[in-house]
């Protein structure tokens, strides 16, 4: 590698560096949430235990608790009885998570109030001095008995340990927000003069909700309870809220400063964390960072407040109560949980030192080493070999990125690695294109490469890629070997043209070995190998009539006879003289279709896909032996079948009998189904691919073919493929899974049905609206014997929403293989009552 080269390398990862150190510093949305996903991945690993129940307690109001309560918002007289038995079995402290920043709405008491001003002002006599003292203290009785923010107010006061929130806006459709009293911040905040900016900043107000006076009055703390956002810090919890200059504690952070003794003006905040009684509270901008944990001791309200013996698990217990499934709001978080689970998360981790920690320095750590990815990328495609480099590079980015999770788990400190991650792949790609642009276009690769590629090429069966490295290579002995050996090779798959091509390379660098006697031998072989007196050849006057070459061999193949013309080259009879066996040769010449500069991808693609069809072992499906090439000829070697194909009987007048479609359709959709299982899609199933054979059974043909040449350009620019069983999304250019073989399926039945298509069109334009757009004609239309539920069973294979159809061939299968056995059992029956 030139050092000109290594420069370029060092120049593009420092660039493609500074792009991912901005995403980073500026948190973009997409790797945003990747992080998240990485976070939520890590923090559920690191859930070693449950949030602890010898400490917190969850009560809440959930469905359960309505019904037997009552619809919400209860009398706060039912508050005030939970609250008092919960100081009557011990609790600690109660972090009360209920609204109280107005007074309940109580009709029947303003009107006592109403009605005590007027008796008030009526003029009396000195002889109803006692009737009127009598009545008053009557009123008295009854506004102490229906005043429930009186009774609320009490139990908190008696309690002497009860936790309250506020909030920083009002519901929508109240009235209009209250100036906090400034009492209340004194004596539940501290000044934020002194205190560093994130915590100052994470979160600020001008207005505020806190409880009526008489509440917080009686209150031991109140806390501000925060909406969350959608985005990333949804996985965490601002710690202070900044409200004209004083920092009121969070109301899970109250309530853990309540447990553990500590007034909140005796917090004390430094930089980027909290001391609290010999623990350490660490933030990221002025936020903790959440643990996630699983709450197991939570009960509900109901349940709690009819149940007053509850000692043992309440005692000294910090006792959180708030919504659970009534009027929760659902968080972004792992679990999907409730705002007072959420408070249940926050306050165990502070009081077990448990939050997860993400110090300042973590950011400039992840700007370093997202430089260091990049050099690192650049340094692999500098100095390493091919092979290593294709095997450092999905490791390191592997490794990178589980970094993230690993440290989480470990040490409880959060990296953000996808961008590191991301960072290094994408340095590495640009690094890897680059290179192919170099290699493929200015010839810049280095003889080593070039040695390496064509040895991995020729090994992968890609003799002519083989071929065109070891052209480079410098004209010595280890080279020219090489090309000697591919041409031994070309001559075992019957190349003839390509090795003698392959030996002339070499006599051109000099004598070597036999070259010069296997040229002459091969180009006289070449002379006699084409011959157009094939035995049996039906149909091959009509093939050489359409210009197409007559061959006596494909590859080692003998060809016997021509038995048809596919869509993309000739299909022949032809036998293995290696193990005398017969083979159908199914010929494709990709030069004839694509353009030049599509082929060789095409052609690996080709292979790839038929090396894995070739894998799919069904007795419906047929067996593929070989695949390889012979010139500009490509070919796949099949099962030889005796039958014939579907095409035969799709017209009226030779039909198959409905029984036998039934059953020809069941054996089509098992055989895709065995095939989806493997993650082998047909993409064009259609009567041409289907083989009735003279056994009864069928037999589906051509998989992998399909895929190959899908979303390729031809020259001529007509769709490949039979757009009549093509399926919407098919034809629309949308991803498509196996389904859309379901819907080639629904239109092969009906045609084997009915002797017509589902879908016509007078010209492809408005065939495919038809087939995107329009419900197909009702079978019973063509045919009105054909029974009810298989006009069902077509409705469901031939929706237009993939979603609509037959979730898998399977399902349709035994649902036409259901209908046949009723079908036989309805003959059966018959037949017995004749």
């Amino acid at each position: 590698m030139t050092d000109k080269n290594i420069n370029i390398n060092v120049i593009i990862s420092a660039i493609l560096s500074l792009i991912f150190v901005f995403f980073s510093l500026g948190g973009l949305c997409f790797f945003e949430k990747f992080e998240a996903a990485i976070y939520d991945f890590g923090s559920g690993l690191a859930r070693s235990q449950n949030i602890n129940p010898d400490k917190i307690v969850l009560i809440e109001i959930d469905d359960k608790s309505i019904d037997k309560l009552g619809s919400w918002p209860w009398p706060r007289r039912i508050i005030a009885e939970m609250v008092d038995g919960l100081k009557e079995n011990g609790a600690r402290l109660i972090g009360l998570n209920i609204p109280v920043y107005e007074k309940e709405d109580n009709q029947g008491l303003d009107e006592i109030k109403k009605f005590r001003e007027k008796y008030d002002a009526y003029p009396s006599g000195a002889s109803d001095v006692s009737l009127k003292k009598w009545a008053i203290d009557n009123l008295d009785q009854i506004e102490k008995k229906i005043d429930n923010d009186s009774t609320l107010v009490n139990s908190i006061k008696n309690s002497g340990n009860v936790i309250l929130p506020f909030y920083s806006s009002r519901p929508e459709g109240s009235e209009k927000d209250k100036t906090a009293d400034e009492s209340f911040l004194l004596k539940n905040g501290l000044n934020a003069s002194g205190v560093s900016s994130s915590v100052k900043t994470a979160v600020s107000i001008g207005r505020m909700l806190p409880p009526v006076h008489e509440y917080a009055e009686s209150a031991e703390g109140i806390g501000l309870v925060v909406e969350q956002s959608d985005d990333i810090y949804n996985r965490s919890y601002p710690a202070y809220i900044n409200y004209k200059g004083t920092l009121i504690p969070s109301f899970p952070l109250r309530v853990a400063a309540s447990y553990l003794g500590v007034a909140p003006e005796k917090l004390d905040v430094r930089g980027n964390s909290i001391s609290l009684k010999g623990r350490i509270v660490s933030l990221s901008k002025g936020r903790m960072l959440i643990k996630f944990k699983e709450v197991k001791a939570h009960y509900s309200f109901a349940d709690i407040l009819n149940n007053k013996n509850l000692k043992r698990e309440l005692k000294d217990k910090i006792i959180l109560i708030g919504y659970s499934d009534y009027k929760s709001k659902t968080l972004d978080m792992p679990g999907v949980m409730t705002e007072t689970q959420l408070n249940a998360q926050l306050v165990d981790n502070i009081i077990n030192s448990g939050l997860i920690s993400r110090p300042s320095i973590i950011s400039w750590l992840e700007v370093i080493l997202i430089f260091a990815a990049g050099i690192m990328a650049a340094f692999i495609f500098s100095v390493k070999k091919p092979i290593g480099k294709l095997i450092m590079i999905p490791g390191i980015f592997l490794l990178t990125l589980s970094a993230g999770p690993i440290m989480l788990i470990t040490m409880g400190v959060w990296v953000k690695t996808v961008c590191i991650a991301c960072c290094f792949l994408s340095v590495s790609l640009v690094l890897f294109l680059k290179g192919l642009y170099i290699s493929e276009t200015l010839g810049m690769e280095s003889p080593e490469e070039a040695r390496l590629l064509g040895i991995n090429y020729q090994k992968k069966g890609l003799l002519d890629q083989a071929f065109k490295k070891y052209r480079r290579l410098p004209p010595d002995n280890e080279s020219r070997e090489l090309i000697y050996n591919l041409g031994l090779e070309y001559e075992n798959n019957n190349k003839v043209s390509k090795a003698v091509e392959a030996y002339e390379f070499i006599a051109s660098m000099g004598d070597y070995e036999d070259v010069e006697e296997r040229i002459a031998r091969l180009r006289k072989s070449e002379r006699s190998s084409i011959t157009g007196n094939l035995k049996g050849s039906d149909g091959a006057d009509k093939m050489a009539d359409s210009g197409e070459r007559i061959r006596a061999r494909v590859g080692r193949y003998e060809i016997l006879s021509v038995l048809g013309k596919g869509s993309m080259g000739l299909v022949y009879k032809a036998q293995d003289p290696k193990i005398n066996r017969l083979v159908a040769i199914k010929t494709i010449r990709f030069s004839d279709e694509f353009e030049e500069d599509l082929i060789q991808e095409i052609k690996e693609r080709f292979f790839r896909e038929a090396e894995i069809a070739g894998q799919l072992s069904h007795p419906s499906i047929v067996t593929i032996h070989d695949v390889g090439e012979d010139g500009d000829l490509t070919y796949m070697a099949m099962e030889f079948l005796e039958g014939e194909d579907l095409d035969k009987f799709i017209t009226k007048g030779n039909l198959l009998s409905f029984r036998r479609v039934l059953d020809v359709i069941a054996k089509i959709a098992d055989a895709l189904d065995y095939a989806h299982k493997a993650n082998v899609i047909h993409r064009d199933i259609k009567p041409a691919n289907v083989m009735l054979l003279k056994n009864g059974n069928i037999k589906v043909t051509d998989f992998g073919i399909a895929k190959a040449i899908s979303s390729s350009r031809t020259k001529t620019g007509v769709i490949l493929g039979t757009p009549n069983y093509m399926s919407p999304e098919q034809i629309m250019g949308q991803k498509i899974d196996l389904r859309s073989d379901i819907f080639s399926v629904g239109v092969l039945f009906y045609q084997l049905i009915t002797g017509e298509l589902p879908f016509h069109g007078d010209n492809l334009s408005g065939l495919l609206y038809q087939i995107t757009q329009i419900k197909h004609p009702s079978p019973r239309s063509y045919n009105p014997k054909i029974p009810g539920i298989c006009e069902q069973i077509l409705d469901k294979a031939l929706a237009k929403d993939p979603n609509k159809r037959f979730r898998n061939a399977g399902e349709m299968a035994r649902v036409i293989n259901s209908l046949a056995q009723r079908i036989d059992q309805m003959r059966i029956e018959k037949s017995s009552m004749k």
